[in-house]
């Protein structure tokens, strides 16, 4: 069996409590997913991809999106709203150059080996693809920017 995440514990709470309040796209996600990702027709992976929250956005600009996360908790969620799989996101379950465009939104703070995700998601990328952070640090709670980026591979 494998070892318990750390979100697994709380998704149903995610589900059902954090996102009805968050639906009103308070933190810019889908703006940012808009502007630094734009549109697309390919595949399109989403690195920590939860609850599969996304997804929906990802489809309006025309990506296809398939996600990966760890938490079998968020999958569970996920599995409504787009094709994914838990994996680790350091050994992403994916071959090389294999996707059109990748994104991380939020995640960056729960993965400790962030660096080993980006040299990961790197890897999983088709050369000329693009990938999109979209990072809340604490201080963007109090008004500062967030962190945004859009990596040409």
């Amino acid at each position: 069996m494998a070892p318990m995440a750390g979100y697994d514990e709380i998704a149903d709470w995610y589900e059902q409590e954090f996102l009805p309040r968050s639906s009103d796209d308070a933190y810019g996600v889908d703006r940012s997913l808009r502007e630094l990702l734009g549109p697309g027709d390919g595949t399109c992976l989403e690195v920590g991809c939860g609850t599969g929250v996304h997804a929906a956005s990802l489809r309006t600009l025309g990506w296809t999106p398939v996600g990966v996360d760890v938490s079998a908790g968020m999958l569970r969620h996920a599995r409504g709203r787009l094709a994914c799989v838990r994996g680790d996101a350091e050994r992403l379950p994916v071959r090389d150059a294999s996707v059109d465009a990748a994104v991380a939104v939020m995640v960056h703070s729960d993965m400790p080996g962030y660096p080993d995700v980006l040299r990961e998601t790197a890897r999983a990328l088709r050369p000329g693809a693009c990938s999109s952070t979209w990072a809340c640090t604490p201080a963007s709670a109090v008004g500062s920017p967030t962190v945004r980026t859009r990596t040409p591979w």
